[in-house]
């Protein structure tokens, strides 16, 4: 039984590590889809001004 008890602190411990890592793998996925939406809007207004300037 104790053995069981004692391990319980190493178990929060690779919890809280892997919950860290989700954390940050979640957090660079959303920064990457971020991005790419901004560069096909960024890419989109360079088409809209290039027509202005056309006409």
């Amino acid at each position: 039984m104790s053995s069981i008890i004692a391990l319980i602190p190493v178990l929060i411990f690779f919890v809280f590590w892997i919950f860290v890592i989700w954390f940050l793998l979640t957090l660079v996925k959303s920064s990457n889809e971020r991005n790419m939406l901004l560069r096909e809007i960024s890419r989109k207004l360079d088409g809209l001004q290039n027509n202005n300037n056309i006409n």
